[in-house]
């Protein structure tokens, strides 16, 4: 791979990289230092990057928690590390969660838990669901009490 050996050929690298998705300021550095630019090149390109609004740390920590909730259907703690893991600050996560409605999590946990499970309620089948949601951020009384309801419902027929 070509170095990217000046302020220009950074800028047009980082421009090229934000028309296909937006990105944090970490994730854009740590793309422009793998590309192989310099540290000063790559602040001036964060900063023109910033000055422009084409890197909003908060916005797109919003923009990827709403993401994580309504498409990939994650829960807060995955959601939370997701965010963690871009770069994003605490203060920025603290804020994106907080826009987010999670009182509706066990209505929304419900059918995914029925979908998993589809009536097998063996121990082992239980487990491997509750590893499931525990894994995608969910808490563990959350997915009991789902699996509880199914477990009723069942029950009842």
């Amino acid at each position: 791979m070509k170095k990217l050996e000046n302020y220009e050929q950074v800028k047009d690298k980082a421009l090229r990289l934000l028309t296909f998705r937006a990105h944090s300021e970490k994730e854009l550095c740590d793309k422009l230092r793998t590309a192989g630019a310099e540290s000063g090149d790559i602040e001036k390109v964060l900063d023109f990057c910033r000055r422009y609004n084409f890197v909003n740390d908060l916005q797109f920590a919003k923009g990827k928690a709403r993401d994580l909730k309504n498409l990939k259907k994650y829960g807060r703690r995955r959601i939370e590390a997701e965010l963690y893991s871009k770069g994003i600050s605490a203060e920025y996560v603290a804020e994106a969660l907080s826009e987010l409605d999670f009182d509706d999590t066990e209505e929304n946990l419900l059918p995914l838990v029925r979908k998993k499970l589809g009536g097998d309620f063996e121990k082992k089948s239980v487990d491997r669901c509750i590893r499931y949601f525990l894994y995608r951020g969910y808490e563990l009384r959350e997915v009991k009490e789902c699996i509880s309801t199914l477990q009723g419902e069942a029950d009842e027929l």
